[in-house]
């Protein structure tokens, strides 16, 4: 999926959200810009967590109140640099069906080889949100529980040997990715209808996302640590 393309339908949601508020005067929407921290387990010994990424999210978010401090919400949003390092200790032939630049990088890898992992996702969060009544201009929350579909729009990685960076994984990488989390946080009223937003969230995988072609045989799923900064209308 183009980046026209993910920007055309973050655009067709926006109007579908703003025309639903005009209509309803329980429910809110809302801006996030939040950066995270995210790497990968795995549940084989020869693959091991092996570093961290630094990515970015954007997100548009609906809260529809069923009453006053309980809402349920849903959103749209591009999920940038996720990821982190595996190291694979054995080596091999990690990413045999991707589209590799160069015909050599599908030989094996040498062992103990630091594969760094860079994935982009079209994400849909649904949460049930829970809020304190409001404490002079403070209002505190917490999600739980949350989920996420995740649908990869790029994969691509540094494969730790020369001429081995930025390859496209496609390939080897599945085309959604399933998530829990939870997160808490607090929002500060600036007038009667709009509010700034802040949180720590705890996002991870139910999937996995690496394929199970690999070398190793190994499920790994993605974990994310949230900073989550935004606006509420």
């Amino acid at each position: 999926m183009t980046m026209k393309r993910l920007i055309l339908v973050f655009l067709l949601f926006s109007g579908l959200i703003a025309t639903r508020v005009e209509a309803q005067y329980d429910f809110k929407f809302g801006f996030e810009a939040s950066p995270f921290i995210s790497w990968m387990s795995t549940d084989k010994k020869p693959v091991k967590s092996d570093g961290t990424n630094l990515g970015f999210q954007i997100v548009m978010n609906g809260e529809y109140y069923i009453r006053e401090r309980y809402a349920i919400k849903a959103g749209l949003g591009l999920s940038f640099r996720n990821g982190g390092n595996l190291l694979h200790t054995n080596g091999g032939a990690i990413f045999p069906d991707s589209d590799l630049s160069m015909p050599s990088l599908k030989d094996p890898l040498p062992p103990n080889t630091s594969v760094k992992y860079k994935l982009q996702y079209v994400e849909i969060p649904v949460a049930f949100r829970m809020r304190t009544q409001e404490f002079g201009y403070l209002r505190y929350f917490a999600e739980l529980p949350m989920f996420i579909i995740g649908i990869n729009s790029q994969a691509r990685a540094d494969l730790g040997v020369a001429n081995g960076d930025n390859e496209d994984i496609g390939k080897d990488t599945p085309f959604m990715n399933l998530s829990w989390g939870v997160g808490a946080g607090a929002e500060y009223a600036l007038t009667s209808t709009t509010s700034l937003v802040g949180g720590i969230f705890y996002n991870q995988g139910i999937a996995d996302v690496t394929s199970d072609s690999n070398a190793d045989q190994s499920k790994a799923v993605l974990k994310r640590l949230v900073f989550r900064m935004g606006v509420m209308f």
